[in-house]
């Protein structure tokens, strides 16, 4: 599996699928046998090849068979993904999953194009995680694509001859080497009448791209076998006894290790977890201890390798999986499960990073690769002496995601919530052409986590940098080395027991980022008329400073008439943004900084008789 933590990180089910569906395509136990059309149905080729899920790895220790690699290479799906892990190719069928495959649903190397031992690096099938068995990501309609590619990969042609470019009546002076298989111009659609060379094709065969393959014939099965013994590109040495014995897929099946894997650690009172077991192999009957008095056993449906347990009570939850095959029993490491109640945070809440110690009980940092995730610094912060920091000048993972997460503020008796917070952020390298797109995002949720909204996305390449390039790690100076944005939510779906909030930071290989002085208050109505909000309205400006452009953004909660001035250091009115009513809502007004010096500007709010001021600084 090359994934980058994304949908194409597919699940071991839907491996094991994938393989089921070759295994009974090669072996003529498809279910649909019965409507391959007359002409063909006496041809159907039961080529009896089965392929197997390694037990044992190249160094002979036990092993699933699958390794999960992370890498953006996956994006791509070409020759460059071969390089991050290959098994030697005289013992082990490489097959390479991905979220593209250079552009096809999968390719493959006939053994021929492959013999030389320079090229062994190069055998082995790529495919998409979306064209991999037919479950999960993928469907039936799309499963039968690997059954295609172990064709070529054991020397199969298409039925069209030897291209990639079915439906050109040229294909008919071309062959596949296959007696029994009539010349065809090749069919990307399922016309089981179709004759286009002047006999009527084969168009349900595995080899076509008709998506209603169903067959291969018994021409077909003989290259395949006399392929899979054969001394090209080393195939006969696959299936020997010593092989299969060194790889495990004969003998005594050995249980190796119960393992499993969740879909949430956090989760509110009420919430469930999906747990799915992972280990390896053969496992026959499954004991969960969810650590919360609850105990289930046994091997039928929603006790085996995946069952939702539901938590009803606040705590945490050390969950063990117990696994037996015939000959052992072993048990897993456990995996920490947190319950939350309901405002668990009081309003406000402030996190300065001070004094909080992880893992804590109102803030909970994810790092899915384990690499070093959100820590605690003291080399820079915008107040006090710490910050949280994130050490991603030295990250070589593009699109590598880290999360800080907060626990529950109960909201259901507020009117609205503020989200104010800071951060420091440059560019890695000498100049501003060195830019990287780099993200932080910020998500809320009223569910607990459930569902995550996203509500602001700083980018590298617009709001996200705070300071001037660094080529070396990125360590804020002073406070003017720091952004900060005022996030404003009064929709009810957030207004809930279950609010929480989500800093998301996505790599795109540039510099270091700290956050700091994150602050979340809730206010009830009576609150508006007494504190920052007494305009009626809550504003803020961004980015500030500026070079180019600004946005002065403010949430108004009554109809008032409003006049916003830009004024210069020496108190003269230069502009006039607005003068009149402001709609009840959310209102953002440009401001153009590019005819204007540099220094302190500021921007004076007057609505009923009240007035605001707020520097804006242009550099």
């Amino acid at each position: 599996m090359i994934h980058n933590n994304g949908e194409e990180n597919i699940s071991s089910a839907q491996i094991h699928d994938a393989l089921l569906v070759a295994n009974r395509d090669f072996n003529a136990l498809n279910s649909d046998l019965n409507e391959i059309v007359s002409a063909f149905s006496d041809i159907t080729g039961d080529v009896q090849i089965e392929f197997k899920l390694a037990r044992k790895d190249p160094d002979g220790e036990c092993h699933s068979g699958i390794n999960r690699i992370v890498s953006q290479e996956t994006y791509v799906g070409d020759e460059a993904v071969k390089f991050l892990i290959h098994w030697p190719r005289n013992r082990y069928l490489n097959i390479w999953v991905c979220a593209d495959a250079g552009g096809a649903a999968g390719y493959s190397f006939y053994p021929g194009s492959v013999n030389n031992s320079n090229d062994a690096y190069l055998d082995g099938i790529v495919i998409m995680d979306s064209y991999t068995g037919s479950i999960g990501t993928s469907n039936n309609y799309r499963s039968r694509v690997l059954t295609h590619e172990i064709g070529h990969w054991l020397n199969l042609r298409h039925l069209w001859g030897n291209s990639n470019t079915p439906g050109e009546q040229e294909n008919c002076n071309q062959d596949d080497n296959v007696s029994d298989t009539p010349n065809s111009k090749g069919w990307t659609t399922c016309n089981l009448e179709g004759a286009s060379c002047g006999s009527l094709d084969n168009v349900q065969n595995y080899m076509e791209y008709s998506y209603c393959c169903k067959m291969f014939t018994e021409g077909q099965k003989s290259r395949l076998r006399t392929a899979a013994l054969s001394s090209v590109a080393q195939r006969n040495q696959l299936s020997t006894p010593s092989n299969l014995a060194a790889t495990g897929v004969v003998g005594d099946i050995i249980l190796c290790e119960s393992i499993f894997t969740v879909d949430e650690k956090v989760i509110c009172e009420g919430d469930s977890v999906l747990f799915t077991d992972e280990s390896y192999h053969d496992v026959i009957s499954w004991e969960w201890d969810f650590a919360d008095g609850t105990i289930l056993s046994g091997s039928e449906e929603g006790v085996n390798n995946i069952t939702y347990h539901t938590f009803n009570t606040e705590g945490v939850f050390e969950v063990v999986l117990t696994v037996s095959n015939n000959n052992s029993t072993l048990s897993s490491s456990p995996i920490t499960i947190t319950v939350l109640p309901a405002g668990v945070m009081d309003s406000p809440a402030v996190q300065g990073f001070e004094s909080i110690e992880f893992p804590s009980s109102e803030w909970f940092i994810e790092d899915p690769l384990s690499d070093g995730g959100w820590e605690v610094s003291t080399e820079a912060s915008f107040s006090g002496s710490r910050s949280l920091h994130l050490n991603n000048w030295s990250n070589d993972i593009e699109f590598n995601k880290d999360f800080l997460r907060s626990s529950t503020m109960d909201l259901s008796e507020a009117y609205q919530v503020v989200v104010r917070y800071k951060w420091a952020y440059c560019f890695k390298g000498t100049s501003e052409e060195d830019d990287t797109d780099d993200r932080l995002r910020v998500s809320v949720t009223g569910d607990c986590g459930n569902d995550w909204d996203l509500r602001k996305m700083h980018r590298g390449f617009t709001t996200l940098p705070s300071a001037p390039p660094h080529y070396y790690p990125f360590v804020p100076s002073g406070p003017d080395e720091w952004n900060e944005y005022i996030l404003v939510l009064d929709q009810p779906k957030y207004l809930t027991p279950h609010f929480r909030v989500q800093f998301e930071f996505e790599s795109r290989l540039g510099n270091d980022i700290y956050l700091d002085d994150i602050n979340i208050t809730a206010y009830d109505s009576s609150m508006l008329s007494v504190n920052e909000w007494q305009l009626g309205a809550y504003w803020n400006l961004f980015p500030n400073p500026s070079e180019d452009e600004a946005t002065l953004s403010c949430k108004t909660f009554q109809l008032d008439d409003t006049k916003i001035s830009v004024y210069d250091a020496l108190g003269r009115e230069i502009e006039i943004v607005h003068e009149g009513l402001l709609p009840i809502g959310t209102n953002d007004f440009k401001l153009d900084a590019t005819m204007k010096s540099e220094g302190i500007y500021f921007i004076v709010i007057l609505t009923e008789g009240k007035s605001r001021s707020i520097s804006w600084v242009i550099k």
